[in-house]
């Protein structure tokens, strides 16, 4: 299989909202959110939508504190972390301001762990006055909307919805070596529910198998009911 970012509908609603995003006048806010369950190709789609903008990309985690936020957000800067995390905030706002990149937070429901670190956040944005991305689960849209100083700050949100049978059939086409049928792509779109990351796994399956039979072309008889995945029930509601 080939490796590259396919333009599926999510990625076209994304690059939109970012654009919208950047192009703000001045005083009105610049976060934006991409929340959705996982699987949905988030995290692969701001990746993109990072090396496209030169942005500033960071993973949050389980154990960050307001002062580990910020030091990786340093360390991405490559500016070596003051002592005091005021300071901190402050050499990541004077390089963001002269630089001019967004900042992105993946795994941003981590963010709720402790206020003081959204708040930083916020302060990045309000002194900025850059885009800020917030990028998590349905869980992290909840979150802000019962945060109201940061919710009214939110100005574009996508939110990444299951793969329709289209978005199925241009990433089999733009990823897929040999030619996989209708019928069978209708059966692994149905199976994945839309999930992004289950269609490519199963595609890679799909196209294994293949080569092992030395196909250029697979249906749905061929692959007679094979597993493409692990799980055959999958539920995408976050935990």
């Amino acid at each position: 299989m080939r490796y590259k970012i396919v333009t599926t509908k999510n990625i076209v609603s994304l690059s939109s909202g970012f654009q919208e995003s950047h192009k703000r006048e001045a005083g009105i806010p610049r976060m934006g959110l991409i929340y959705a369950p996982t699987g949905f190709g988030k995290t692969t789609a701001a990746a993109w939508l990072v090396n496209r903008e030169n942005g500033l990309y960071v993973r949050a985690i389980s154990l960050w504190s307001p002062s580990t936020m910020l030091m990786a957000i340093l360390v991405e800067l490559s500016i070596a972390p003051p002592r005091f995390p005021a300071q901190m905030l402050q050499g990541i706002v004077d390089q963001l301001k002269l630089s001019q990149r967004p900042l992105f937070i993946d795994e941003a429901d981590y963010l709720f762990h402790n206020s003081r670190m959204i708040d930083a956040v916020r302060d990045i944005h309000d002194l900025t006055r850059l885009p800020v991305w917030l990028i998590g689960s349905q869980k992290l849209e909840k979150q802000l909307a019962r945060r109201k100083i940061i919710a009214g700050r939110i100005s574009q949100w996508v939110n990444f919805l299951p793969c329709d049978l289209e978005d199925t059939q241009k990433i089999a086409q733009e990823l897929c070596l040999i030619e996989v049928q209708a019928d069978l792509l209708e059966q692994l779109h149905k199976a994945a529910k839309g999930s992004i990351r289950l269609i490519t796994v199963g595609l890679s399956r799909i196209e294994a198998f293949a080569r092992i039979q030395k196909w250029d072309s697979i249906n749905a008889t061929q692959w007679s009911g094979l597993p493409f995945f692990f799980a055959r029930q999958v539920d995408y509601q976050d935990d």
